[in-house]
Parts: C-alpha cells; sequence; structure tokens
C-alpha cells in the first residue's frame, strides 16, 4: 500500500475517504477510538490498509516516493506531504501555506518527522499545523498567523526526528477521523529570483499503535518587542516566559523531549534558562554559536514544573547594520525563539510563551 500528497489533499493512511471536510479541535480523541481527553488516549486495534490513493488538490499524484512501512515495522506508514510545484514569488519575504486534509478510520499518533527540501536556497523555514478543518482557500495562500496547533518546525541542518516511545502527536481525533494539517513555508528570495519552484515537505512517519501519551509542540520566545541598536557586537534580547505563566499553563509537569533554538541572521548565541524558586535549575538548551545553516534538534530529557520562569536569551551581533532591526517575519527582521517538544499535551495549547504574551 502507498501513495503520495500534494497539497491541498491525500489518501487515507488507513483507508477511508479522502479529503473530507471538517475536523477535531485538537483537545483529545473523542470519535475513533477510546481515547482520554486529558492526554493520555488507550492505543487503537492495529488495522491492515487494503488500497487507496490520492486524490484531487493542487496537483496530482503521480511522482514522488509512495507512502509505506518503515524499516519492515509495518506498525508505522510514512506518509509524504509535499508542496506541489510552487512558484516562488520574486518578493524578498513571503509565507506560504498548503493545506492536506484526509481521514483515518482510527486514531494514530505521528511520531516521526523527516524534512524533504527541494528549493533549499529560497526556503527558509516551515512550520507544521494541526487545523480543525480545511479552510478552502488556494494552495500557496499568504499568511503569517500560527493558526491551528503546532506541531513541527524546520529550519536549515534540521534532519529527521523521531519522537520516543512515551509520546506521539494525536491524529484522526476530529469528526470522522478527519485529519487536515497546515504546512507553511517561509520563502526568502532576497535576489528576486525569476522562475524559481519549490515541491519540498516532509514524510511523517504515523503509528497505528498509539504512544502512553499525547505530545505537544510550543515556543518559548519572543518576536515582538525585539528591537536591536545598529553597531553592536553583542545585544542581548531576553524573552521570559513567567513563573506566573507556567502555573495557568501546566496542570501537571511538562517533560521536554526536544529543544530547537531559532533566529535569523543577526543570531550568534542562543540559550534557554528554567528558573525555580529564585535560582536557576537548569539550562533548557544551548548554541554556541548560533548558526543559521546548523539549526536543530536536540533530544534532552528535562522537566518544566508549575510556577517555572523559562528565559530565552539571544544574542545579536549588527555591527554590519545601520538601522534598529526588529522582529518581524522577514529575513532581515529578527526572532528569539525555543521550540520545544513535550508530553502530555496542554489542556489548552498556546504557540508562544515570552515575554508579550
Amino acid at each position: 500500500m502507498g501513495f503520495f500528497a500534494r497539497a491541498t489533499c491525500l489518501g487515507s493512511i488507513v483507508l477511508t475517504a479522502a479529503c473530507s471536510a471538517g475536523g477535531g479541535d485538537g483537545q483529545g480523541a473523542t470519535s475513533n477510538g477510546d481515547a482520554e481527553s486529558s492526554g493520555e488516549p488507550t492505543s487503537a486495534a492495529s488495522t491492515d490498509a487494503d488500497g487507496g490513493g490520492s486524490s484531487g488538490g493542487a496537483g496530482s499524484s503521480d511522482g514522488g516516493s509512495d507512502g509505506g512501512s518503515t524499516g519492515g515495522n509495518d506498525d508505522v506508514q510514512v506518509v509524504p506531504l509535499r508542496v506541489d510545484a510552487f512558484n516562488v514569488p520574486t518578493i524578498e519575504t513571503y509565507y506560504a501555506c498548503f493545506e492536506f486534509s484526509f481521514t483515518l478510520d482510527q486514531l494514530g499518533h505521528i511520531v516521526g518527522f523527516a524534512p524533504q527540501i527541494d528549493d533549499a536556497k529560497h526556503v527558509h523555514h516551515f512550520v507544521l499545523s494541526k487545523l480543525d478543518g480545511p479552510t478552502g482557500q488556494s494552495p500557496g495562500y499568504s499568511c503569517f498567523d500560527l493558526a491551528g496547533e503546532m506541531i513541527y518546525t524546520w529550519a536549515p541542518g534540521g534532519q529527521t526526528w523521531e519522537l520516543p516511545p512515551e509520546a506521539g502527536f494525536l491524529i484522526g481525533d476530529g469528526e470522522g477521523g478527519s485529519v487536515t494539517l497546515r504546512l507553511q513555508v517561509h520563502y526568502n528570495n532576497i535576489g528576486g529570483d525569476e522562475g524559481a519552484v519549490d515541491s519540498s515537505g516532509l514524510d511523517l512517519q504515523v503509528a497505528r499503535t498509539l504512544r502512553p501519551n499525547n505530545a505537544g509542540t510550543m515556543v518559548f520566545g519572543d518576536i515582538d518587542g525585539i528591537a536591536i541598536p545598529p553597531a553592536m557586537s553583542a545585544y542581548e534580547h531576553v524573552a521570559t516566559c513567567s513563573g506566573n505563566a507556567t502555573s495557568t499553563l501546566l496542570q501537571e509537569p511538562m517533560h521536554v523531549f526536544g529543544t530547537a533554538m531559532h533566529a535569523h541572521e543577526l543570531g550568534r548565541v542562543l540559550w534557554s534558562e528554567v528558573w525555580r524558586d529564585g535560582a536557576m535549575a537548569f539550562e533548557l538548551n544551548r548554541d554556541d554559536p548560533y548558526l543559521f545553516s546548523a539549526q536543530h534538534m536536540n533530544p534532552v530529557d528535562l522537566v518544566i514544573e508549575p510556577g517555572d520562569e523559562v528565559q530565552t536569551h539571544c544574542i545579536y551581533d549588527s555591527t554590519d547594520r545601520t538601522e534598529t532591526t526588529v522582529g518581524g517575519p522577514g529575513t532581515q527582521d529578527e526572532m528569539c525563539w525555543n521550540v520545544v517538544t513535550y508530553w502530555p499535551r496542554l489542556a489548552n495549547p498556546v504557540d508562544t510563551c515570552g515575554t508579550g504574551n
């Protein structure tokens, strides 16, 4: 069995119907299995697929690698998501969104991600999110918002990322087993190149047997509020997720199993600290030096408690700039992010916790 997915539509994984409308609310399994909304679903029965394929959407399914099991593991299906020959705009900064909708006949856990970058020159980063349902917008529609629930991020240097056996990202919990995923791609065409075409995406590893916990992804950091003066060799911005904020967000300890730092061209040293009871408990991550071309997810096994303060520090070098650099979406703007993957999933997930939110 196999299939190949292109925006905006793909065939089902353990197959029923493709490209259905509607979707889940992302707050727990409610329709296709006996899962608890607390984030600890019971295991779904393993069901063999008996055929199917992709249909309709922005492109055909007549090329590329097929979906299939991984390394002889029949419990894990590879689901390829691909942008379909998107014409990269000639403007410097463009955020394009592509949606993929399909159905499952049982709950599944995404347990791994393998980026497949086609136009490495122009693809700056991307974010995969889970939506309540299809928006009906055309493939490549303009977007900067982080709509939906963030699942996965990629930036240059990122490699295949597999989750630990304790957790997976739950899908198939929408009405009728529907799933809609949105891939936001940041295209950076600083030279205004014409004729650039991109077919990037990623391969999902989806397990039929559910892990003990639902996973989540969020960011400790800032975009708004960053203002880096020109001609500074080591300007520091600190994004703080306060103890009051983590007390509100966390009903139980957050088990962090992955962490990736992210900034743009001025970033030189990035790290996050977790403070508990007025003292630093541990460093969550550190990139020293930070290299934009070598961003990566670091596997960790750390626990953030309710009431902990998370400080994300970003050191920037603006010696080549003549004007203030602010936080924003463009490559010439800046960000100060630590993307963390964790379990159990928050009852009310948020995208970002930083100084301004």
